[in-house]
């Protein structure tokens, strides 16, 4: 009795780790549908599979329940051991004989995933050579309730727009494999490029109750659809399937559906999916897909937090964040380790029974920017890790001016990498409104209106307008050079927001000495922040 109670407490750890989808309607028709709602007993599966084997009932008197992977909300009664060859690993297999279960084998890191009744069993096996790390639940992210600030601007259908991508494209990524680890990508009719499968959990699900999940990422890749665009139609998908249709798998699934990924050919990897737990496996299997010359590109994750989800945050994986069409930080998305961000706001997606739909989430984002990367590497001409040093070249910046925690270092322009040659080009962009609150140096809260450059000529004797609560100003800068941004801060007072009313800000800049300038969808700014100091 006392075995079934720790058991049911340690699914109970397991339960708050997951990340939720969002809320469903039947789509009526010419309208977007939203996915369809994860079943409630999603969090009942994350322990399913070989480790439920072993039954409480089989427990001799005596032996001790797996208190350590209970503790850390990782499954029950296994554990990865890494060994330092092949020689020790088949040694182990040799003196283990039945005493525990072998459950998986990775010899591409010399990895066995093993099951025990008794931790005491694994620990008498072991020589110390080994490295034993545990195995961690592993979702796709989707935002939580409540996640979304007022005047928050979906992306809807202008993907390509946003990137600055004009003309044809159906034909870009052609020659570009890229591995979607997930939940599987269906059929639809709006794909053209070829798709590859894989399946690593061993089920046979049927295709029309598919989860979405995978398809929505695969749509924002290699979808033809006006409605629902992907940003390198041409390119082929490797789709790698490690999660069930509730969204749920684990590190050794993710670490081996990265090796797969690599062995497979594909140059990008795709994971919109996140982990609370720390794998050393999965560590393992970045650096082996680095080693290969492989990008991997993850979602940052929707709790809100300011800890960013593994594998996004662990080194050598592009971490992305989620912005609103308008470039502004979604409240959900995770913050901390960010490197670039991308909408993850109301985008048209394709779904699965041929639907389309529009989703929220840094699930999304993710693979926006794998398409950004796998654009410039095709209409470039350039490897993986070239594409990635050219995209963050020339990235619009927003929030805090360079780099921060939210935005990361901004997010792609794939029109600005086209005309970076391009002589002649005036640009000034208003690229966000961000409110500073009191700090130790600066006593009382602060507006702090971004102007980037985004042209090929150097700016001179730019005006910048701004009216605030505070009233109206004006501001030169003199000299702003190509890529370069200028931070322009006025003063709030503490009663702009005791009234309890909504903060408008205005913004709009201006040329001189008879420049034109080439976008002048960015010029002005208008936004409104609530009392809590949130856009």
């Amino acid at each position: 009795m006392r075995a079934k109670l720790w058991l049911l407490a340690a699914f109970a750890v397991l339960a708050v780790c997951g990340y939720w989808m969002v809320h469903s309607a039947v789509p009526k028709p010419g309208q977007l549908a939203k996915p369809k709602p994860t079943p409630p007993n999603r969090m009942a599966s994350v322990s399913s599979g070989p480790a439920l084997e072993f039954r409480s009932h089989e427990r001799a008197p005596g032996q001790r329940i797996d208190s350590e992977a209970a503790e850390a909300g990782a499954l029950l009664g296994q554990r990865v051991i890494v060994f330092k060859d092949q020689t020790s690993l088949e040694a182990f297999l040799k003196r283990a004989g039945d005493r525990i279960r072998i459950l998986g084998r990775l010899d591409a890191l010399n990895a066995l995933r093993v099951g025990f009744l008794d931790p005491a069993d694994l620990a008498a096996l072991l020589d110390g050579s080994e490295e034993s790390s545990m195995i961690f639940p592993v979702e796709t992210p989707l935002p939580r309730e409540g996640g979304f600030q007022v005047g928050g601007e979906r992306l809807g259908n202008r993907l390509l727009e946003w990137l600055g991508i004009s003309g044809d494209n159906s034909a870009v990524g052609a020659g570009i494999r890229i591995a979607i680890l997930d939940t599987g990508v269906a059929l639809h009719s709006s794909f053209i490029g070829r798709i590859l499968t894989m399946d690593l959990i061993g089920s046979s699900s049927d295709p029309t109750v598919l989860n979405g999940h995978g398809t929505a990422v695969a749509s924002t890749l290699i979808s033809s659809s006006a409605l629902t665009p992907g940003v390198v139609p041409g390119a082929e998908i490797l789709s790698i399937r490690i999660a069930n249709d509730n969204g749920v798998s684990n590190s050794w699934l993710l670490a081996q559906g990265i090796i797969a990924a690599v062995d497979g050919g594909a140059q990008l990897i795709n994971i919109s999916m996140g982990s609370s737990g720390d794998s050393a496996l999965v560590r393992s299997a970045i650096q082996y897909a680095r080693d290969a010359g492989v990008v991997i590109i993850a979602a940052a994750g929707n709790d809100g937090s300011g800890q960013v989800a593994k594998p996004a945050a662990n080194d050598g994986v592009i971490a992305v964040g989620a912005v609103d069409a308008a470039g502004n930080h979604l409240a959900f998305s995770n913050s901390g380790k960010v490197d670039v961000s991308a909408p993850g706001y109301g985008v048209n997606t394709a779904w699965t029974d041929d639907q389309s739909v529009s989703v929220d989430g840094t699930s999304f984002s993710t693979p926006i920017i794998t398409g950004a990367i796998a654009y410039i590497m095709s209409t470039q001409n350039v490897g993986a890790d070239q594409a990635v040093a050219i995209m963050n070249r020339y990235l619009n910046d927003s929030g805090s001016a360079g780099a921060d925690d939210y935005t990361g270092a901004g997010m792609p322009a794939l029109d600005r990498v086209e005309n970076a040659n391009t002589p002649g080009i005036y640009d000034a962009a208003l690229a966000s409104h961000t409110i500073l609150p009191p700090d130790d140096e600066v006593p009382h809260a602060r507006l702090e209106v971004l102007v980037q450059n985004r042209g090929t000529e150097t700016l001179l004797n730019t005006s910048v307008r701004i009216t605030s609560p505070a009233g109206s100003s004006t501001a030169n800068i003199t000299t702003l050079a190509p890529n370069a941004v200028q931070k322009i801060t006025i003063p709030l007072s503490s009663n702009h927001f005791e009234s309890g009313q909504p903060l408008q800000f205005d913004s709009r800049v201006t040329l001189s000495g008879g420049a034109t300038d080439a976008n002048t969808a960015n010029d002005h700014r208008v936004e409104t922040f609530t009392n809590t100091m949130e856009p």
